[in-house]
């Protein structure tokens, strides 16, 4: 017999039995806060797909300032720019301006750009599309499978790089004229046409030939560089050849997937819509 007062402990048995129901109140806590998330995330997942921003509607033209933040002047010199060179080559150049995206990222609009809008002919696919989103201060640059041999990503992204500082200043007329000139003469140069306000052809052209050496280098070289200084002077904007003649990949954005499709869309205006695809190549960032 125990004497009077003492508890007997428990037969391990019943630690074991108390043991195995903490454990299993344990697992099913653990199981209940585990499965708490995963609503969550399915309400977060319907409300990002919900807050997708809609497309604007697409026109028969390449500029579409949704945002209404480009002068005239630099609208009419980018249509005419993209007709000519879309007329000569089939590289269709797309810009949109955005005043917001509603947080998606600039990429990801970009390419549901081009998958609705396919810029750039069917088989060819030669499109460019550049979008802006004011709210979010951020740029991309998307190419089409055609055109990423001359407008890699390391290329696009100093095309970007170039106009950053305008647009940084909320010169988006400036900025976004560049980066048009840019792509064109870039896509002139490769197909060896010239487009009347793209002039970079021509010095692409003439930089990628290397002169023979005859004796007469020192001159030449000399020559050549005071030519190239008093082109930079009178021509600001021709300088970041400099910066991305030679460039390859490197940087910028790539996704999976590809798209195309449908005839090509003749007619009046741009007439560069039907069946361009793409690939998620091209670069952006924030300005």
């Amino acid at each position: 017999m125990a004497p009077a007062g003492f508890r007997a402990r428990p037969a391990s048995g019943g630690r074991a039995r108390r043991r195995g129901t903490l454990v299993r109140v344990s697992l099913t806590r653990a199981a209940r806060l585990a499965a708490l998330p995963l609503p969550l995330v399915a309400v977060l997942f319907v409300e990002t797909s919900v807050a997708q921003v809609a497309l604007p509607p697409r026109a028969d033209r390449s500029v579409h300032d949704v945002a209404g933040v480009l002068s005239n002047q630099a609208v009419d010199t980018m249509e005419r720019l993209h007709g000519a060179l879309f007329a000569q080559t089939g590289v269709a150049i797309v810009v949109v301006t955005m005043p917001s995206l509603e947080g998606e990222p600039a990429a990801d609009f970009a390419l549901r750009i081009a998958e609705a809008w396919q810029p750039g002919r069917a088989g060819e696919d030669r499109g460019v599309v550049v979008v802006i989103a004011l709210e979010e201060r951020e740029l991309f640059i998307a190419t089409g499978y055609g055109v990423e041999g001359f407008l890699p990503d390391g290329r696009v992204g100093a095309i970007r790089d170039f106009a950053r500082p305008a647009l940084s200043q909320n010169d988006f007329s400036t900025g976004l004229l560049q980066i048009s000139q840019a792509l064109t003469a870039v896509s002139a140069a490769e197909f060896n046409v010239t487009i009347d306000g793209a002039t970079l052809s021509t010095v692409a052209a003439a930089g990628q030939r290397r002169p023979r050496d005859d004796g007469r280098g020192g001159i030449v070289g000399l020559l050549v560089m005071l030519g190239m200084g008093f082109l930079l002077f009178r021509h600001p904007s021709l300088f970041f050849l400099l910066m991305f003649s030679g460039m390859g990949g490197g940087y910028g954005h790539r996704g999976a997937g590809g798209f195309g499709g449908g005839g090509f869309g003749g007619g009046g205006g741009f007439g560069g819509f039907g069946g361009g695809g793409f690939g998620g190549g091209g670069a952006g960032g924030s300005f």
